[in-house]
């Protein structure tokens, strides 16, 4: 007759895997259902954009911040004085954005992106972009306040 209460490193290791069988499907499950739970819950606040003033288009935020950020490195301000007034969607010629710099060669496409206005309390730029906001370049510069005059 066979002892049932045999030991052997063969059976001690089939009851090993039996167990963990179990536990593995259990923490697959937990984590399935955390993340529909967590990670696919609707959000009940809007996305955050920035309401193009004259298309029914949007610039989002990291765009935003991405032109903020350049702005106050360029013009040596703080991010937290500038403010963006004005954004307008719009198609560039080429890759430099129709402001083409001495050594650089612009190809000719068609680039989709935008026109953003950027003001302080005195000054206004204006500032293109292209539509992931990786280029950023500064087209011109609008003085409110008259020059002081030369001495």
């Amino acid at each position: 007759m066979e002892d049932i209460n045999n030991t052997s490193p063969a059976n001690g290791t089939n009851e090993k895997q039996a167990i963990k069988l179990p536990l593995m499907i259990q923490a697959l499950a937990f984590t399935a259902i955390l993340y529909f739970n967590v990670v696919q819950a609707p959000s009940n606040r809007p996305p955050e954009t920035y309401q193009s003033s004259q298309t029914h288009s949007t610039l989002s935020v990291p765009i935003v911040n991405s032109i903020l950020q350049q702005a106050s490195q360029e013009l040596k301000l703080p991010a937290s004085s500038l403010r963006i007034i004005n954004v307008q969607k719009q198609t560039w010629s080429d890759n430099c954005l129709e402001l083409s710099d001495s050594g650089v060669v612009c190809t000719r496409m068609q680039v989709s992106g935008w026109q953003v206005t950027v003001a302080n309390a005195q000054n206004q730029w204006t500032y293109r972009t292209d539509t992931s906001g990786v280029v950023i370049k500064l087209a011109h510069r609008n003085t409110s306040l008259p020059e002081a005059p030369i001495k």
